[in-house]
């Protein structure tokens, strides 16, 4: 039924074409596309960079990984097909370098890491427009990653967190404010959260943040009250030529 809601929807169309799950027919079928194809459309043919951390699910990697050479990087050829002008880089701790191709450039490293992040910025130079952090879902992993490439987002840049509901708990840091609860708070620092940030950090983002918008998942793997506010847009301050108003 979900993979019905959107018929018309290109984005969904290619989503589910290429096996990804931020469709709605394929393993956890998030159904994120819908809130993407609406978010980017003004940038449909602008000659905007995207960073995606996260590039093979984890299922695949762990139970078919001989599906991987067919399969490629899902979610970054559905981005070559909708963003037909973008920069498009992808990274994921694994090394699925040898995924990249002349639109789709693959690099290798860890988003806990914030000396590799900071490296891999500098290396592709520039600031992103469009960051989406798919990757390990660990709590302290997605806040490092926000913190460090933050400063690497274009004024009036959107930086996407998804599966905010789910976090892996072998790699989770007991203590760790989840990041959902995280980016709820934001604006005033509960008492008793403890973040993965320092106080530059924290005082960086907080100067910086324009908006925060949360999104629902429409997966059927978890009841409606886990996936709420499952999807995290960040908006930075600041004038965007194309995502102005978005």
């Amino acid at each position: 039924m979900a993979s019905e809601l959107w018929p018309n929807d290109e984005l969904t169309q290619l989503a589910n074409r290429y096996f990804s799950d931020k469709g709605t027919s394929y393993n956890c079928a998030h159904g994120y596309t819908r809130v993407y194809s609406a978010l980017f459309s003004p940038v449909r043919t602008a000659s905007v960079r995207l960073l995606e951390i996260g590039l093979v699910h984890g299922q695949v990697q762990a139970m078919n990984p001989q599906d991987i050479p067919n399969l490629g990087c899902p979610s970054l050829r559905m981005w070559a097909d909708f963003l037909p002008n973008a920069d498009i880089h992808g990274m994921d701790i694994v090394d699925f370098t040898h995924l990249s191709t002349d639109r789709l450039k693959v690099w290798q490293a860890d988003q806990g890491d914030r000396q590799a992040l900071e490296s891999l910025a500098k290396t592709i130079g520039g600031r992103f427009d469009i960051i989406i952090d798919d990757g390990s879902h660990a709590s302290h992993q997605q806040q490092i990653s926000l913190s460090t490439l933050f400063k690497h987002l274009a004024d009036g840049g959107l930086y996407v967190i998804e599966d905010l509901h789910f976090q892996p708990g072998e790699l989770e840091i007991q203590g760790i404010t989840k990041t959902r609860d995280f980016l709820h708070g934001l604006g005033g620092r509960h008492r008793g959260m403890r973040i993965a940030l320092d106080q530059a950090e924290f005082a960086y983002l907080i100067s910086q943040i324009h908006s925060i918008r949360f999104f629902d998942s429409i997966s059927s793997r978890w009841p409606l009250s886990a996936t709420a506010d499952a999807l995290a847009v960040i908006q930075k301050k600041g004038t965007h030529p194309f995502l102005a108003g978005i």
